[in-house]
């Protein structure tokens, strides 16, 4: 009769013990249901929840979570999304273990609208790679530039490389397109330079009868054999009668527009070469107000180079004095001279120079 009795009552036990079911997964905020983008945070609803053990995702990733936030009718946890564990979109199997038992639904996981945060560098140049920084950028199906499509390559969920093409117009808006939707953002080209072809004696520019003054030996500005043509050439062999030499095409109007004032955005460049490394070159600017900016400085190749040198380090007293160029407005430049500067290089020194170039960036 005892045994009856205990087997009866065992029984009864057994049948208050509530079987695990998931009636419903809903994602929060909003309300999709059964559905979820990554980091979402999922309220499962049910019965016979309590004792929550484990959650696995599509059957190889284990889903972390806070017991404290479990009961018999429900809990909560977040929808994680990992490469290296495998993770992916789509329907795709979700089993929870609890202390009674477990239960496996399906869940989709949706892909997120793509984003753009930035590119690199931040003003493109036509011709030139461009890297997208953002998210979500899985299943790439095109990327366009003002309504054409270009070459990319994905580097991660997170970086694209595009292809500008030579021809992109500044402003065009760029749209990469996922599963998720589209991201877009306008992309500004850098403004090409100014580039004021002073001479390049060979007949080009905007100023080519060069003549020279003072303590000079010889000058030619139609030297042949040069890199790119024709170049000048000024020798200087120790003579001080007149303390100075140069060489110079004249004055005239200004090399730049109203537009482009800025010293620090201006660049004199000029391809130089020497006898001897030492010799020294001495450029001078001057302005429609007649006031002189110099720079000196010593070849230290024979070789051709390129020199650049920006206005804004020119200074006064013909490239001696305290006061640079900085403040220069530099629309008001007309005149380059050439010359040697005579206290301080080898005797002789011969210079040659060419492509002399006011650029404005």
């Amino acid at each position: 009769m005892f045994l009856l009795t205990l087997a009866a009552f065992t029984a009864c036990q057994n049948d208050d013990v509530v079987t695990t079911n998931v009636e419903a997964m809903v994602a929060e905020p909003g309300d999709l249901l059964n559905q979820a983008f990554p980091l979402n945070k999922i309220r499962v609803e049910g019965e016979g929840l309590s004792g929550l053990k484990k959650i696995t995702l599509d059957n190889k990733i284990d889903i972390s979570f806070n017991p404290t936030y479990n009961s018999d009718k429900a809990f909560i946890f977040t929808i994680p999304f990992d490469d290296k564990l495998g993770s992916r979109f789509g329907v795709q199997p979700i089993t929870f273990v609890t202390a009674t038992g477990s239960v496996t639904k399906d869940i989709e996981i949706l892909q997120p609208t793509p984003t753009i945060a930035k590119t690199v560098p931040a003003v493109a140049t036509p011709g030139f790679p461009l890297a997208i920084e953002g998210t979500w950028f899985y299943n790439v199906s095109s990327v366009t530039l003002g309504g054409k499509t270009i070459s990319y390559s994905v580097n991660s969920s997170s970086s694209i490389i595009i292809g500008l093409p030579s021809d992109a117009v500044s402003g065009s808006e760029l749209i990469i397109t996922t599963p998720g939707g589209t991201a877009k953002k306008v992309i500004e080209f850098e403004k090409p330079p100014l580039i004021v072809i002073v001479s390049n004696f060979d007949g080009g520019g905007v100023r080519e009868s060069w003549s020279a003054y003072g303590d000079i030996d010889s000058f030619n500005a139609t030297t042949a054999g040069g890199p790119t043509g024709n170049y000048a050439t000024l020798t200087w062999t120790g003579s001080t009668v007149n303390g100075y030499n140069g060489s110079s095409a004249g004055g005239g109007a200004s090399f730049l527009s109203n537009s482009n004032t800025d010293a620090t955005k201006t660049f004199i460049e000029i391809d130089v070469s020497a006898n001897v490394v030492g010799a020294q070159f001495a450029i001078q600017l001057n302005t429609i107000d007649n006031v002189n900016y110099g720079y000196n400085f010593k070849v230290t190749d024979v070789n051709w180079s390129t020199k650049t040198i920006l206005l804004s380090d020119f200074k006064d007293n013909y490239g001696f004095g305290a006061n640079s160029a900085a403040a220069l407005d530099a629309t008001k430049v007309n005149e380059i001279k050439v010359g040697i500067a005579q206290g301080d290089t080898p005797n002789p020194s011969v210079i040659k120079y060419d492509n002399i170039k006011v650029r404005y960036k």
